[in-house]
């Protein structure tokens, strides 16, 4: 019996030094593991086309044949705002999960308040590599201009949103917008014909991955997000690379960036990077309104918005139309 616990102790650490070989050598296995546990990819059974109460919804339709990830889904409520506001969405997901159909409870209730709302998918970690996801918010603002028309669309009063992953994404397309040399820079062109971003709403999102990895209190956090940031800028040690300090939006945003709306949950999210990048819109000039939580009086967790039944997630969805209504024209 000795013999036993002997060789299975000798098997258990021989079996920890080939995964910390393994997870040292490669991002993927780390990757897969938080796809399947932390951020799946939804399957999507809807009809390409369905009504629910006012709203009208298509589903996965083309933006670009770039990408095998380039579908979107839009909401059409039956009777629009009179100035026809349009908000664009890209979805969360850690940029190695997550599905448009995330969006759906949030985008319906949205157009039910006489908003179209297009919801976008694009390229995931590992499959892809960064600034694809955010070249692909250009590609999908460009198609939605392209075909007003053909889906009803005005895009005079144009909002773009994001929440998580993706909030970081819309945020460094904004920028890239609004700041001509941080574009070229970052490889991001400008949509020649974008000629005003009325607004930007920003849910739970991380805006400085470098110092996720280096000062998250949480060891399993720091992990993953090296792991994923190794993948996502294609270098091991991509928190010294030069694409990873320019994807720190705050650190690019100038005056002509868009008035912002920017929540967060106090608990498992990024709350600190939030407050601080509103700081940040708030000194260079840029109307801001936020909604943050005192821990002390109740939770919110990452993503806390989408419960829309809890007094938090309805008094985000308060401030999210009253922004909305505040900035179109």
């Amino acid at each position: 019996m000795k013999k036993f616990f002997l060789w299975l102790a000798g098997l258990i650490i021989l079996l920890s030094i080939g995964l910390t070989i393994v997870f040292n050598l490669t991002p993927l296995p780390m990757i897969s593991l938080a796809r399947q546990v932390l951020f799946s990819v939804p399957t999507d059974t809807r009809k390409p086309e369905y009504t629910e109460g006012s709203v009208t919804v298509l589903t996965n339709k083309s933006y670009t044949g770039k990408y095998k990830q380039s579908t979107f889904d839009l909401y059409l409520p039956d009777i629009p705002l009179p100035n026809e506001p349009t908000i664009a969405w890209v979805h969360g997901g850690g940029y190695i999960g997550g599905d448009k159909l995330e969006e759906k409870e949030y985008a319906t209730k949205l157009a039910d308040n006489g908003y179209s709302v297009a919801v976008m998918n694009y390229e995931l970690v590992p499959e892809t590599t960064y600034p694809i996801p955010v070249r692909q918010v250009g590609e999908f603002i460009k198609h939605l201009e392209a075909n007003q028309e053909v889906y009803g669309l005005s895009m005079v009063n144009l909002f773009i949103a994001g929440d998580s992953a993706g909030a970081q994404i819309a945020s460094q397309f904004i920028a890239a917008q609004t700041n001509p040399a941080y574009g070229k820079q970052i490889q991001v062109e400008a949509v020649p014909t974008l000629k005003e971003i009325k607004g930007a709403l920003l849910y739970c999102g991380p805006y400085n991955l470098i110092d996720i990895v280096e000062d998250s209190t949480s060891q399993i956090v720091s992990f993953s997000f090296d792991k994923i940031g190794w993948s996502y800028f294609d270098e091991r040690n991509w928190e010294n690379s030069e694409k990873a300090k320019l994807s720190v939006v705050p650190n690019y945003v100038n005056k002509d960036f868009p008035p912002t709306f920017i929540t967060d949950g106090n608990t498992s999210s990024f709350e600190q990077q939030g407050r601080e990048f509103a700081s940040k819109l708030e000194e260079v000039g840029v109307p801001i309104k936020t909604r943050f939580f005192d821990s002390k009086e109740v939770e919110t967790r990452h993503e806390y918005q989408f419960k829309l039944t809890t007094p938090p997630g309805k008094i985000a969805f308060e401030d999210t139309l009253n922004f909305l209504k505040a900035y179109q024209k």
